[in-house]
């Protein structure tokens, strides 16, 4: 049953114009475990930036949450840099299994990016500068992600 589900949703990722990858960035992956990307959203620090998200789907799927995390370093007060775990309560207790991975990519991801919560922050040094000093938080995000993205789009494109 999962792996039907699971099929249907990357299918749907497929067909909205996501790429879905293999973990070496292949056309090759298993539903089990791919990458995908996502781009910052719009009037974040994270915009004109691009990220890999590496989903990862149990036989619990959809009752319970795919592991999301991004792959490269992203400073963020809810995700932890290193590891690139996701600190948010609509993958772990509020989610729902009429959430689609695109839903997760679509609206989930950017709402995160967009409105970080330091008050529930997995990265405490990003939520403490977050909360003491957003302009300072918010330049050095810029600068973060500008660095450590996999693709940066070139003010041409924009």
């Amino acid at each position: 049953m999962w792996q039907k589900r699971a099929a249907r949703d990357i299918k749907d990722l497929l067909d909205n114009g996501f790429e879905v990858t293999g973990e070496n960035g292949n056309k090759d992956y298993n539903i089990e475990s791919f990458l995908t990307s996502i781009e910052g959203p719009k009037d974040s620090p994270y915009e004109n930036c691009f990220w890999h998200v590496r989903f990862t789907i149990t036989p619990n799927f959809p009752f319970s949450s795919p592991s999301v995390g991004f792959v490269e370093k992203i400073l963020h007060a809810n995700i932890d840099e290193a590891s690139g775990s996701i600190c948010l309560d609509a993958l772990n207790k509020a989610w729902s299994p009429h959430f689609t991975l695109r839903h997760i990519c679509e609206t989930i991801l950017p709402y995160l990016l967009s409105y970080p919560n330091p008050d529930d922050g997995l990265n405490r040094d990003a939520a403490y500068l977050m909360k003491t000093n957003p302009t300072a938080f918010d330049k050095r995000v810029r600068q973060h992600s500008k660095a450590n993205a996999y693709k940066v789009k070139d003010e041409k494109e924009q």
